[in-house]
């Protein structure tokens, strides 16, 4: 389709250009007085980035101490450094979690948080799409009840959420979770909303001529388009899924995900006292979600700017 290749080359060649001007940019001077304010702002941020990052240096020196070190030396860097909490970390199975150990629940948290990010990534950009672009009646009415579903509390419809998946009979399974997930509004609509609604309609005019279908711009001109912010939304809420306690705790209590069973090893672990192996439990489910954050942070960055997302 000759309106598809003539989008890629532009989107190349626009890129290629900017590159080359930002290569022969002239770097800006900062003033005196501009140099102070920047060398302020940098040392607040600094200390602002080192006051979130010391809760987590603190707990992982503590994971390699023992339990009888970890008592008389808090602060300090382990005498013998020790990767037993680590292995009764893994090894770690009781009834409080059902017997499954820490993998088992990352597998589950992999399933349940990489299933409801597609899904919803998805439902988000087809609905924000259809709102932004176009005009049919009852649009406004969709709109209101957007805005509303984020007026209301999460627990002012929970009752009715529950009685709703045990009339579906999806109560207790991985399906009826991932459905809880597959909304199409929120803030992912909203942001896609914003995207969708300043996205140039000149290449779908041009693919209509051509006798393409709704169905067939969508995937093959606004999906690639869209690509980089559906990204970096799918990214954030990947990490706000990973993250989520309420939804596995009622819908899949038999099955815990990550977010589930660490909180039932905490209150095991902190009743025996053992605190070493909460730390070691803490960092083992904190190192996936800071690896993809850490592969991905300059899409996020990228994509997404204050107040919605950068086309």
């Amino acid at each position: 389709m000759n309106f598809v290749k003539t989008y890629f080359h532009n989107k190349r060649e626009s890129y290629r250009q900017e590159g080359y001007a930002r290569k022969h940019d002239v770097l800006y001077k900062r003033k005196g007085s501009e140099k102070v304010l920047f060398t302020i702002m940098g040392v607040i941020f600094l200390v602002f980035a080192l006051s979130f990052i010391f809760p987590f240096l603190w707990v992982l020196i503590n994971a390699f101490k023992d339990p009888t070190e970890y008592i008389n030396n808090m602060t300090g860097l382990p005498e013998a450094w020790t990767f037993q909490n680590f292995i009764d970390a893994i090894n770690f199975r009781d009834a409080s979690v059902n017997y499954f150990n820490i993998f088992e629940m990352l597998g589950m948290s992999c399933i349940i948080a990489g299933a409801g990010t597609i899904v919803t990534v998805f439902t988000s950009s087809c609905a924000a799409y259809v709102l932004a672009k176009y005009k049919f009646p009852g649009r406004g009415l969709i709109w209101t009840v957007v805005i509303f579903s984020l007026i209301v509390p999460t627990v002012g419809s929970l009752p009715s959420q529950i009685e709703l998946m045990q009339n579906m009979g999806l109560d207790g399974t991985i399906i009826g979770c991932i459905f809880i997930y597959s909304g199409g509004f929120g803030s992912n609509f909203l942001l896609l909303y914003s995207f969708f609604k300043s996205l140039s309609w000149t290449y779908v005019e041009a693919a209509r001529i051509d006798g393409a279908s709704d169905f067939r711009i969508f995937f093959q001109i606004i999906i690639p388009m869209a690509k980089g912010p559906m990204i970096a939304i799918a990214i954030i809420q990947l990490i706000g899924l990973w993250n989520d306690y309420l939804t596995p705790s009622i819908y899949l209590p038999d099955q815990p995900t990550i977010a589930v069973g660490l909180k039932n090893m905490t209150d095991k672990m902190q009743t025996e006292g053992n605190y070493t192996m909460l730390f070691a439990t803490i960092i083992l489910t904190l190192l996936p979600i800071i690896i993809v954050f850490m592969l991905f942070s300059k899409t996020i960055m990228e994509n997404t700017s204050v107040g919605g997302l950068k086309g």
